[in-house]
């Protein structure tokens, strides 16, 4: 036995293959994801004129869920900006075909112009359901549309992200053979008292560090708004914040999910 199904084909495997006449294999294909952001307030970054006079905002969504797809394996697919009108996010849903993965952000709130549920039951989507309990991310879907997976994740920049960590990256996994579909989580000791308005389970931007001892503690990243992305570019973790306690005293352990492989590392490139 040279390898078993779900070994990732790494280099040295492929020379194992390669040097017992092994020719060909079957294995996953890497995912192709449809990516769609709605909203008439967004732009492309080619227009950032808009951005400069105050009539639009960057479409950031756009460029994370498309560098976070790569990461996680899959092959991003931009369809680009839907407006907030129904025939707009038709075409859109509707050029997804094909894809293995839906994945839209914004539309998944209960807002006038949040056409995305009734567009895609018109369209003979099945819904799964709607609304997770956590923080950030609660407006978060799951459906069918003519056999391709589809999750709607909030337009707000940081709980497209976290919700992106949570629910899409385990489920590009799944496509694409992988056993551990879940980033890891590691036990960590609070720098700083923590308090939660709401009870859902809250994941947190921050920062883990190793002590000498070989202890991990976590301090937040600062502003915990579901608008303010850099707070997500500093942190290497996500602290897990169970439902059950308004306040979580200094000194108290929790989860971590990391984001990155090492802590030494606090991305996937360099600049």
């Amino acid at each position: 036995m040279l390898a078993k199904r779900g070994l990732p084909l790494k280099p040295a495997l492929l020379g194992v293959l390669a040097s017992t006449g092994v020719k060909e294999v079957k294995a996953f294909k890497r995912p192709r994801v449809a990516i769609i952001s709605s909203g008439d307030e967004l732009v492309e970054i080619e227009d950032f004129a808009k951005v400069e006079e105050g009539r639009r905002i960057v479409s950031t969504n756009s460029y994370t869920l498309d560098a976070l797809t790569r990461v996680a394996g899959g092959i991003p697919v931009d369809l680009g900006i839907a407006a907030d009108t129904k025939a707009s996010l038709r075409r859109k849903l509707e050029a997804a075909d094909g894809c293995d993965l839906i994945l839209t952000s914004a539309g998944v709130s209960v807002g006038d112009v949040d056409h995305t549920r009734a567009v895609f039951e018109e369209l003979g989507g099945e819904l799964k359901f709607w609304k997770v309990k956590m923080r950030p991310g609660a407006p978060l879907a799951f459906g069918v549309l003519k056999g391709s997976p589809w999750i709607g994740v909030s337009g707000n920049p940081v709980s497209a992200m976290v919700s992106f960590e949570v629910f899409v990256r385990p489920a590009l996994r799944k496509m694409q053979g992988y056993t551990a579909l879940f980033r890891r989580t590691v036990t960590v000791t609070l720098e700083e008292e923590i308090k939660i308005a709401a009870k859902l389970t809250h994941f947190l931007r921050a920062i883990v560090t190793r002590a000498p001892d070989g202890s991990l503690s976590a301090r937040l990243t600062g502003i915990q708004s579901s608008a303010a992305l850099t707070s997500m570019a500093k942190a290497n973790a996500l602290l897990i914040v169970p439902e059950t306690s308004a306040t979580i005293v200094k000194g108290s352990k929790l989860n971590a999910l990391m984001l990155d492989q090492t802590l030494d590392e606090t991305s996937a490139f360099s600049l």
